[in-house]
């Protein structure tokens, strides 16, 4: 039972840094899109941000690393998230463009794929216990 309590609230924890992330993206999505930005650049970095915020809050609060982190740590996390950017870029692109989804709309669709490929990635690849 204790188990299970501790994964829900890595989950929830995940899931609120998750919130602030997504927010941090679409903020800086939509602004890098309102001037004009194309909108794989805007994609790019908008993801970029979040992942940023992503790194820090998840390793401190989420999953509690403490002290000096494991020898590729960091380079596992930058390979999960460059994997999810191609991923959610191929599928922004794909819905927009193939199925044309408006823009807000096919990025909304790209977030729900990426929090999944996180997820599983972060808890079970980069931090793992």
């Amino acid at each position: 039972m204790k188990v299970a309590n501790k994964e829900s609230i890595h989950y929830l924890k995940f899931c609120v840094v998750g919130g602030l992330n997504t927010s941090i993206d679409f903020f800086v999505f939509s602004f890098l899109s309102y001037v004009g930005v194309y909108y794989i650049i805007a994609q790019c970095v908008s993801y970029g941000c979040g992942v940023v915020n992503s790194y820090l809050v998840n390793r401190t609060w989420t999953f509690q690393q403490q002290g000096k982190r494991e020898k590729y740590e960091i380079l596992k996390f930058t390979v999960l998230n460059v994997f999810t950017l191609t991923v959610t870029s191929f599928l922004l692109t794909l819905f927009h463009y193939r199925f044309n989804i408006s823009l807000p709309y096919s990025k909304v669709l790209v977030t729900i794929v990426s929090v999944g490929l996180n997820y599983i990635g972060t808890k079970f690849w980069v931090f793992k216990p």
